[in-house]
């Protein structure tokens, strides 16, 4: 097979979710089956958030033992001695979930005499601890090109040192080994076309910015007595993206504010103007939409061409 650079992957995007390990009848962890969307936790899971500049390191093991025999200088095979699989990470978000699991323990509440919540936490370090099954997933992707590695039942082997100084954050060092489940150890999922059926080998484009535009309060508008809102909605964004109104006198766009990544924004249309053309704007390309106070959705079309 001819080499294929196309074929050379790199995780310049990921994340990973963790959830309680799944147990037999009780569980409400169902583990995923699919590769996700690259951006959305699975059902059930929380995020870890912010992830150190190393990565993920994912360690696949196996050790055997040779079968010697008299009549060979060599083995004749090898039996397996045992087998892992572990997830080395270093997170650097400091929040309930990263901490507990640092620390292996919970944190509470701090209360006073009458019950009542002081504004402090406090985890307490059990001499006898019990440990915890967590489950882990690690998804990455490049491109449009999706991986995700799923570990049903896992536990923390071993955890480094936090370092608490004046100019570096502080970070929880974590090594995750698998247990059995049901057989197995974990999986991994992929959108890649990895057994060569006819799938595009060069990685696909993310999708295109979306943008939708709704009126909130179309059943009770009246524009004659009062501003009233438009909801812009912006997904499949890989930054900010722009929002402008149209002057009622159309003599310009004023922009109205950026739009974080996948997120909303309420645009208030001046009292008197009963309809109103909103433009978005991401990575250059513009969509505008005509919205009208009384109804629900805003319809797209051709931005208006400001005189030069």
């Amino acid at each position: 097979m001819a080499n294929d650079a196309s074929k050379i992957r790199f995780a310049p995007n990921g994340n990973i979710y963790l959830a309680p390990a799944p147990r037999t009848g009780t569980s409400l962890t169902v583990l995923p089956s699919d590769a996700g969307d690259g951006k959305t936790a699975p059902t059930g899971y929380r995020s870890c958030g912010f992830v150190d500049a190393s990565g993920v390191t994912i360690i696949p093991s196996i050790e055997t033992d040779p079968v010697n025999v008299w009549q060979s200088a060599v083995p004749v095979m090898y039996t397996v001695k045992s087998a892992a699989f572990k997830i080395k990470c270093t997170l650097v978000e400091s929040n309930d979930l990263t901490t507990s699991l640092f620390f292996g323990a919970e944190w509470k509440q701090v209360k006073d005499a009458d019950g009542k919540a002081t504004g402090t936490y406090r985890l307490d370090l059990s001499s006898t601890p019990e440990l915890t099954e967590i489950s882990i997933v690690v998804d990455w992707s490049q491109k449009g090109v999706l991986y995700r590695c799923v570990i049903p039942r896992a536990m923390i082997s071993d955890r480094g040192a936090i370092q608490l100084q004046r100019t570096e954050n502080q970070k929880y060092e974590l090594t995750i080994d698998a247990l059995d489940h049901e057989g197995g150890l974990g999986y991994v999922l992929t959108t890649d076309d990895i057994l060569g059926l006819g799938k595009p080998a060069v990685p696909v484009d993310p999708e295109p910015f979306k943008a939708t535009v709704t009126v909130p309060g179309f059943a009770s508008n009246d524009n004659t007595k009062a501003p009233w809102t438009a909801k812009v909605a912006v997904t499949h964004t890989t930054g900010l993206a722009v929002v402008s109104l149209l002057r009622a006198d159309k003599s310009a766009f004023d922009e109205q504010a950026t739009v974080t990544k996948d997120g909303t924004y309420d645009v208030t249309v001046p009292q008197g103007m009963k309809t109103a053309e909103i433009k978005v704007t991401h990575a250059g390309v513009s969509s505008c939409f005509q919205v009208t106070d009384t109804a629900q959705t805003g319809t797209s079309k051709a931005c208006y061409v400001l005189a030069a």
